[in-house]
């Protein structure tokens, strides 16, 4: 439905209405999060939805759509890494998920703000380039994967260590 201007009304429609849908059964089921919590959400995210679909003009829709697919990426990062520090001990596939959820998260929301950037023009359209970027590249990749691999060994220990890590750096000495 939201592949014209004519349909697209509806289609905004039925997509809140789906959200509601979802927001109601999560409701149903108390383990998950309390009413606050869920309630507090679906007033901002209404209130938000409402303000942007008066505000925004149609020329400015992608800015929109690539800001909004943003913040869905950083609520996923934040959703998988709150599920983690609140429960470190789960399995291998809950690590692996919790895993892919904050990487795809965080790929996305930064990913979506670079779009919204160029869309915006407050960066050129051209990709960015620089030199030594496969190597950068292949670090980050290198990083997330070790990390990774720290995490689904010792889904309980792979934090600390990479607290002890990181205070270590911070304070220029090593510790045990």
């Amino acid at each position: 439905m939201m592949s014209s201007p004519r349909s697209a009304r509806s289609g905004n429609l039925v997509s809140a209405a789906g959200m509601l849908v979802a927001i109601v059964f999560t409701l149903l089921d108390r383990s998950i999060i309390d009413f606050k919590g869920i309630g507090l959400g679906l007033a901002l995210g209404a209130a938000a939805g409402i303000i942007w679909a008066r505000v925004v003009a149609m020329t400015a829709m992608p800015e929109m759509v690539a800001l909004f697919n943003g913040f869905g990426g950083l609520a996923s990062l934040m959703v998988g890494w709150l599920v983690y520090e609140l429960n470190p001990d789960v399995g291998l596939f809950q690590v692996v998920t919790i895993g892919l959820s904050v990487l795809i998260g965080g790929v996305t929301f930064s990913g979506s703000f670079v779009a919204f950037a160029k869309l915006n023009g407050l960066m050129p359209g051209k990709p960015v380039l620089y030199q030594g970027q496969h190597i950068v590249n292949a670090l980050v990749l290198g990083g997330t994967v070790v990390l990774g691999v720290l995490l689904a060994l010792d889904p309980a220990g792979a934090t600390l260590w990479f607290w002890r890590w990181w205070r270590c750096r911070s304070l220029s000495a090593c510790c045990p």
